[in-house]
């Protein structure tokens, strides 16, 4: 895989042309599951790992169907990654034999391996998978959702996911100054204030507000997570207010972003 990060869903929404969260970090690791099946095809027994965000449906919807994939074609357990509530949260309600088959008891066909492996995460620790090293870190959006710092040679995104008010993404940016770009959600317009705080989502005023947080400037800022029927007036307001900064913009399904800062940051 080249040095980027590729955006395989970056939608708010599940529909015909969109998906939802999902982010290839290297050959054989993901952040979250939105887009994986559409988008792989029959390549998508090249994954082996994906590390979660949380638990809501957007960011899993393809897990359940990747198990059922992986059970008589593969030789090695589906390592799905988590904090303890998110995991939590599958187990429970998701491969309880109700909704879905327990995979996690579940042999693959041939093999002694179970057909995943939950692994629980620890916030603030360091995670090598393949050439990258994955930073879970809490956010503020449901009962163990996290973001992640994505490292490769020195240099660092940081992902959000869906998140809302969190003090801790602009202590990581003033902390690591080779954090070159900070993806972030922005769900709703600024109108719906209180729809955005029942559901712990960002609008562009919430953002505004969150960038003062940040002593740092140099920094590029991407958005992604908008709900459709509301695109058009999030990214006019973004754009009013200047928030995608330093060459930013809002990521569609596919948009790159390299490990390497752009040249205007170095």
């Amino acid at each position: 895989m080249a040095d980027y990060i590729d955006f395989l869903g970056t939608s708010g929404t599940r529909t015909p042309t969109q998906g939802t969260t999902c982010l290839q970090v290297s050959d054989h690791c993901v952040i979250d599951a939105g887009n994986l099946i559409n988008t792989f095809g029959d390549n998508v027994f090249t994954i082996e790992h994906i590390f979660l965000t949380h638990s809501h449906l957007d960011h899993i919807i393809d897990i359940p169907f990747l198990a059922d994939l992986f059970v008589t074609q593969k030789n090695v357990s589906l390592k799905v990654y988590g904090l303890k509530a998110t995991l939590d949260d599958l187990r429970q309600f998701i491969f309880n034999h109700r909704v879905w088959p327990n995979f996690e008891e579940i042999t693959l066909i041939g093999h002694t391996e179970k057909t995943i492996e939950l692994i629980e995460l620890q916030p603030e620790i360091a995670y090598p998978v393949d050439d990258v090293i994955l930073t879970p870190f809490k956010t503020n959006h449901t009962d163990g959702s996290c973001g992640y710092k994505i490292e490769k040679n020195a240099n660092a995104i940081l992902f959000t996911a869906d998140t809302y008010i969190c003090d801790r993404v602009w202590e990581l940016l003033d902390a690591n100054p080779n954090i070159h770009t900070l993806v972030t959600e922005v769900s709703f317009p600024s109108r719906f204030k209180q729809l955005a705080y029942d559901s712990k989502h960002l609008t562009p005023a919430l953002l505004s507000d969150e960038l003062l947080k940040c002593s740092r400037k140099d920094f590029t800022v991407c958005a992604m997570h908008l709900k459709t029927l509301f695109s058009t007036e999030i990214i006019a307001e973004l754009n009013d207010m200047k928030l995608l900064r330093n060459g930013g913009k809002v990521l569609g399904d596919h948009d790159r972003i390299a490990y390497a800062p752009p040249a205007s940051t170095l």
